[in-house]
C-alpha cells in the first residue's frame, strides 16, 4: 500500500507541474503575459518580429501549436479576423480571449487620399477603429487585468503568484506613464510627429500629441502626394519621421531629406514595451 502513493505521484507529477500553453498574436502580448506568469507558462507568438500583423500567414508549426493550447489571447489586429475560423477548426475547444475588449477604442485619424479613383483599394484604407490599443500604458493595465482573470481560470493553483506579479506589472505601467508625461511636459499641446504607418494613435491621444501619416490609403504616396505631405510637414513644423521595419521607409526618407529631419525606426511591436514607449517620447521631446 505504501508503494502506491509514490507511484501515483510519479504518474500525476507531469500533470501537476504542467505549464499552461498560451498563444498570443504579437510580441508585446508575450511581454504582458510573461510579466504575470513569469516562468509559469509556455507562450507562442503568432506574428514574429519584422512581420506585419495586418497580413501575416501562420506557419504549419504555429497551427500545430494551437492543438495543445489552453487559451488564445487575441488583441484585435487584422490577421486575427482572417485566421480566427481556421484557428478554431484546429482546436474547437480553444477559448479565445480578446484582451482589448474592455479598452475604449479610437478611430483612425483622417488620412491622405489618392486623387485618382482607379487607384483606390478599400481593403487597405485605414477606416473604422484603430487596433493598436496596446500603445497606451493605461490600456495595457486594463489588458493585464483581463489576462490575469483568464489565467486564474486556467491555472487556479497559481492565483496568488499571478496576483503578486500583476500588481508589480501595474506599478511598472504606472511608472512608465508618469515618466512619459514628465518627458513630454514642456511640449505645446497637440505637438505633431510624422509616421509612415498610423500605429501611434493611442500613444498620441494619451499624451496630447498628434500623428501625421505618410501612407496614402495604406500605400506609399506618389510623387505629387509626397509634395503635399512635405508642405504639410513644413506647416506643422514636424521634427522627426518614425518608420517601422514591417513597412518600406523609401518615401519617408525622401520626405525627411527634403525637410532635413531624421528618420527613426520605432516599431510598436518591440518586446521591451516600457523602454520602447519611453524612447519614443524622448525622441519626440527633442
Amino acid at each position: 500500500m505504501k508503494q502506491i502513493f509514490p507511484l501515483l505521484f510519479i504518474l500525476l507529477a507531469p500533470l501537476l507541474l504542467a505549464k499552461p500553453n498560451i498563444i498570443v498574436s504579437i510580441t508585446p502580448q508575450k511581454t504582458f503575459v510573461q510579466k504575470i506568469t513569469q516562468d509559469m507558462a509556455n507562450i507562442t507568438v503568432m506574428v514574429p518580429p519584422g512581420s506585419s500583423p495586418h497580413s501575416y500567414e501562420p506557419k504549419p508549426s504555429q497551427m500545430m501549436a494551437l492543438s495543445n493550447a489552453d487559451v488564445y489571447f487575441s488583441i484585435g489586429v487584422e490577421f486575427e479576423k482572417v485566421w480566427s475560423q481556421k484557428f478554431q477548426s484546429q482546436n474547437a475547444n480553444l477559448p479565445f480571449v480578446d484582451i482589448s475588449a474592455n479598452v475604449k477604442k479610437i478611430a483612425f485619424a483622417p488620412e491622405h487620399h489618392h486623387e485618382e479613383d482607379e487607384h483606390k483599394d478599400e481593403e487597405h484604407h485605414h477606416t473604422g477603429m484603430d487596433p493598436h490599443t496596446w500603445l497606451s500604458p493605461k490600456n495595457v493595465a486594463i489588458m493585464a487585468q483581463t489576462i490575469y482573470e483568464s489565467l486564474v481560470k486556467i491555472s487556479p493553483k497559481n492565483r496568488a503568484a499571478y496576483k503578486k506579479n500583476l500588481d508589480l506589472f501595474l506599478q511598472e505601467l504606472h511608472n512608465t506613464d508618469t515618466q512619459i508625461k514628465e518627458i513630454l511636459k514642456d511640449l505645446p499641446p497637440k505637438t505633431k510627429f510624422m509616421v509612415f504607418h498610423p500605429s501611434w494613435g493611442y500613444f498620441a491621444e494619451a499624451y496630447g500629441l498628434e500623428q501625421i501619416s505618410i501612407e496614402v490609403e495604406g500605400k506609399s504616396p506618389r510623387p505629387k502626394e509626397i509634395i503635399n505631405i512635405i508642405k504639410e510637414a513644413k506647416e506643422e513644423q514636424v521634427k522627426v519621421i518614425f518608420t517601422q521595419a514591417e513597412f518600406s521607409d523609401k518615401s519617408a526618407k525622401i520626405i525627411a531629406n527634403e525637410l532635413n529631419i531624421p528618420v527613426v525606426k520605432s516599431s510598436p511591436l518591440k518586446p521591451n514595451y516600457s523602454q520602447n514607449l519611453i524612447k519614443m517620447a524622448k525622441i519626440i521631446a527633442k
